[in-house]
């Protein structure tokens, strides 16, 4: 195995890397990958980091986790699954109907998680979000936005339906990127970045006190106004945009003044 170097969503080139070794023939069907810890050696990242690399192939059918055994080779077939590509210069418009196919599954997923979460599910969601506060504090944009769908993942995954998991990582490529355009913008209005970890806070709240309802509530909450918080971003960014290009056009010649200085040179003569 190859050393990653660090990079920009190191998750996925870990994730790829592993990819290419079962692809390529390294593992056969049915066969245990080395453990998650001697992997992240090999490889040069994290624990953290070759989780979520790990989860990227479950969700592409190359790998299953059995309970106290590991992690197996089920395939060595890339299957064709459904996939949601991503473009960070996407317009709001073809942004908007992703994040209401998101409140349509995460807003049951965040009160199935309050149901049913356990202590490990609420360390892992915790987590996200110091990590989240930290790097606002920091103004680490892209860490931030990593620990943002790390929260949202683990929210998915403490709904404990293999499912929702599954369905949450068909998003993780275009939130990473479209959320950072996002929040790029946005870090130049104060207070943004605050409000948006104050509603992940008030989840958070109601996942732990296992309040269905309330969840479900802050989910819808919280996605409602992250679709708010997109068009505000593109309206303005539209608004300098048009201001650039007024600025940029050259002023017009007059044609009066041509004609004038000719009118004053036959009077002259």
């Amino acid at each position: 195995m190859k050393v990653i170097q660090p990079a920009q969503s190191l998750s996925d080139k870990v994730a790829q890397a592993l990819r290419d070794e079962i692809l390529g023939g390294r593992y056969v069907v049915g066969e245990a990958l080395p453990s998650e810890s001697v992997m992240a050696g090999l490889f040069g990242v994290s624990r953290t980091v070759m989780r979520e690399a790990v989860s990227r192939l479950k969700a592409d059918g190359l790998v299953s986790t059995r309970q106290g055994l590991g992690v197996f080779v089920t395939s060595v077939r890339q299957a064709q699954a459904f996939k949601i590509d991503h473009d960070p210069n996407a317009a709001v418009e073809a942004i908007l109907p992703i994040v209401e196919l998101r409140q349509g599954f995460e807003v049951e997923a965040a009160g199935l998680a309050a149901k049913r979460r356990t202590d490990a599910d609420l360390a892992a969601m915790r987590a996200a979000l110091d990590e989240m506060a930290e790097a606002m504090a920091e103004g680490n944009i892209r860490v931030g936005v990593e620990a943002d769908v790390r929260f949202h993942s683990s929210i998915c995954a403490a709904s404990h339906n293999i499912y929702y998991p599954k369905l949450f990582d068909t998003f993780r490529d275009f939130l990473l990127e479209n959320i950072t355009v996002s929040r790029e913008r946005s870090s130049r209005v104060t207070g943004r970045g605050s409000a948006a970890q104050a509603e992940h806070e008030a989840l958070y709240l109601a996942i732990e006190q296992g309040d269905p309802e309330m969840a479900r509530i802050c989910a819808r909450r919280h996605i409602e106004n992250t679709r708010l918080r997109l068009m505000e971003n593109s309206q303005k960014a539209n608004v300098a945009a048009s201001g650039r290009l007024k600025a940029a056009k050259p002023a017009r010649r007059s044609k009066a003044a041509p004609k004038a200085v000719a009118t004053a040179k036959k009077k002259q003569k």
